[in-house]
């Protein structure tokens, strides 16, 4: 991945988690505040598809802020990876100086 695509990527990662975010917390809010759409006048039929329209959208919104999290850490582990091939110093595991010899 080149330079300007991993930042164009973590910036639409970044500003489409916060949208997600921002959606999920409406999402969460309506549902421990007990606001899925009701009327009295509804049927059991109309209601019950309103309560899945709402918790579809809930699943929708989920679905893409694994998403934009994932495009992140692909991102970052992209930058991570090209900048210990460019020769800059990486911290290593410290190896035992005598391994454990095997019986």
């Amino acid at each position: 991945m080149k330079s300007w695509n991993r930042w164009a990527a973590i910036l639409l990662a970044v500003a489409g988690t916060g949208v997600c975010l921002i959606a999920l917390v409406g999402f969460l809010a309506t549902v421990t505040q007990n606001n899925l759409p009701w009327q009295a006048d509804q049927s059991i039929r109309e209601h019950y598809l309103a309560v899945g329209e709402s918790y579809s959208q809930g699943f929708t919104v989920g679905f893409f802020l694994c998403f934009f999290l994932t495009l992140i850490a692909v991102s970052v582990k992209s930058w991570l990876e090209q900048r210990g091939r460019s020769g800059k110093p990486v911290a290593r595991r410290a190896t035992p100086r005598h391994p454990v010899l095997s019986r």
